[in-house]
Parts: C-alpha cells; structure tokens; sequence
C-alpha cells in the first residue's frame, strides 16, 4: 500500500515517484494499491494503467487496507508524525519516503531520501531504520531507465528552452519564469522555440495558454505530459523547480537552471548546483527575472558549459533506483528474510 497524495497545493511529486515504486513493485510480481485523500484523475489513470488500484478516503487509510497490505510505503509532508507512529506499530513493514530530515523521529523498518544531500547526520538520533539515501536510490519511473544510447550533441546555441515548475506550481512560478525565458530567447541567434509544461494539477493552465499567445516568441504550452523522458530527451536547455524532476533531467543529461519553490527543494538544488549537475538560481520566491534573463542567455549562448553540465548530471542518477528500492521492501517481508 502507497500512502500518498497529490493537488494543486501538495503538488505532484509525490504521487508520481511513487508509481515509479509501484512499476517495480508490480514488475517483481506484486500488487499496489494507492491509499489518497485527493489525486488529480489523470494521475489516477496512470496508476491504473500500471495494474494498481486507487483508494480515495478522507483522512489515512482504512484499517482493512493496511491490514491487507505485505508493505506500507507513506510519502507526504502532511502525513503527521503521530499517523507514521501509529502505523509502524502494525504488523506490515513501513518505509517513509523523505526529502528534509525535519521530523523529531522516523519509525519503521526503512527511510528513503533520494536527495544528493541527503546524509545520515540528517537520520542520526532519529531512527532505527535503514537508510537508503542519495540519488542511487531516485525513484524514477520506467520511461527513464538508461537505454544505451549516446547522448544528443550538444549544439551551439539552444535551439529548444524547456520551462516546467512541477505538476501544479501552487505559487504561480510558471508565468515568472516563461516571462523571463521568452525574454532571453529573443537574444539567442538559433530564434529557439520555448516549451512549457503545465502539470496536471496546475489550475492556471488557460492563463498561461493566453500569456504565452501575447510573447513574441515562438511558446509550445504542453500539459499533463505523459511521454515526459521524450520531451526532456529532447531540449538543450531546462529552467525548472527542483523538486524530483531534476533526477529525471539528470539522468538524461539535460542542462538544467533550477530554483526552490518551497523548503524541501532548497536543500536539493544547492547540492546539485555545488556537484556542477545545476545552475541554482536560489529560491523562486526571491528571483529577480532579470537574473534568470541572463542566465538563461548565457548559458545558452555556452555550449561547452552546458555539455560539462550535461556530464555531471548523467553520473549521478542511473535510473535503477525504484527497483533498488523494491527489492529492499520485498527483503523487509517475513518469508523473504530467511532466505537474505
């Protein structure tokens, strides 16, 4: 049982590396179920066309639910520490799905943190749990695994501008940064084309199609993507929120300019920027638009940069790590431990 939800206000994140878990855990001959309060109905169609049954209720789940379930899997900062202390005291192993370390405790058998800074002095005192930590551990849906493909040839200039602040930008970054990146285009020789992802739980998706009618560049608005690796295989150059899609980007090589919507992307963003995977530009709520105008000239205009970006990014995520962490689940089940 999956544990977790996703709006306009929660975001997407959550939900959709959680199917990525779920693909593994149905590939190994499981079943999944979807345990939500809110789920917008596209991404409930998505689990379902994975074979996973989506379960709405008002607050946690019923106790049926989990009493059926082999594993217990919560990933959500509105999930309260009294819930995951109640649950962990069931019979069924429970694993936490975590970005922060802000929690006074974690219990259960297992905690997740795909984060580049992730690190035990996040855990230490906290738990009693394996942790797995790191981007090895990046639960990232099957679409991204490595294919052996060489990467694209990285071209002078960018030719194609990638904006995406998640799947709902509950704060509005999305016309921010479009704005900013539409301005930069006008100054890059290639006249490239801008791409903008709007994500399913984005309400603002009629605003942004007439916003980006009016700028005077060439703007593709894209919504609720679902051949997402294609797309992102595909430009020279993403401005975005760095929330779990940057492991995405990552692992396919896209250079990448990133900003914190909230807390829990601060931490991720500065790590990636120090390991040379990302330019970040710091929080969004502090962005000045005419810094992300020049950033985003400069780098395109800086192919040799973007290439190095593109190469430090590829070696951090290999695109396993929902399968890694399935199979560290299924060792968790009673009848597989005498057999570890």
């Amino acid at each position: 049982m999956i544990r977790a939800d996703a709006d306009g206000r929660i975001g997407m994140g959550h939900v959709m590396r959680c199917l990525a878990l779920a693909q593994s855990w149905i590939g190994f001959g499981g079943t999944v179920r979807l345990a939500c309060t809110a789920v917008p109905p596209a991404i409930a169609e998505r689990y379902h066309a994975e074979g996973a049954e989506v379960v709405l209720h008002d607050r946690w789940p019923p106790q049926d639910l989990v009493d059926d379930a082999a594993a217990v899997v919560v990933d959500g900062l509105e999930i309260a520490d009294a819930d995951l202390a109640a649950l962990a005291e069931e019979a069924p192993p429970l694993a936490i799905i975590d970005d922060m370390g802000h929690r006074p405790a974690y219990p259960g058998a297992l905690v997740v943190n795909q984060n580049l800074h992730a690190s035990h002095r996040l855990y230490a005192g906290k738990s009693d749990a394996r942790l797995c930590l790191g981007p090895g551990w990046g639960l990232l849906r099957r679409e991204f695994r490595p294919t052996g493909a060489e990467p694209r040839p990285m071209p002078d200039f960018a030719s194609r501008l990638l904006v995406l602040m998640g799947g709902a930008d509950p704060k509005g970054y999305s016309a921010l940064a479009l704005d900013a990146v539409a301005a930069a285009a006008e100054r890059i020789p290639s006249e490239p084309e801008v791409i903008l992802v709007v994500g399913a739980a984005n309400p603002a998706l009629p605003d942004l199609e007439r916003r980006a009618a009016l700028l005077p560049v060439r703007i593709d608005v894209r919504h609720d993507v679902r051949d997402m690796a294609g797309l992102l295989g595909s430009v020279d150059l993403a401005v975005s929120a760095a929330g779990s899609t940057v492991l995405e980007m990552a692992v396919l090589g896209v250079p990448m300019i990133i900003g914190a919507q909230n807390e829990s992307e601060v931490g991720p963003a500065a790590a990636l920027a120090r390991t040379g995977a990302a330019v970040d530009i710091g929080p969004l709520e502090d962005l000045d638009p005419a810094v992300l105008v020049e950033t985003v000239t400069a780098l395109a205009l800086d192919p040799e940069r973007r290439s190095k970006l593109a190469e430090n990014a590829r070696t951090l995520v290999d695109g396993l790590g929902a399968d890694r962490v399935a199979a560290t689940i299924a060792g968790l089940l009673p009848d597989q431990r005498g057999n570890s």
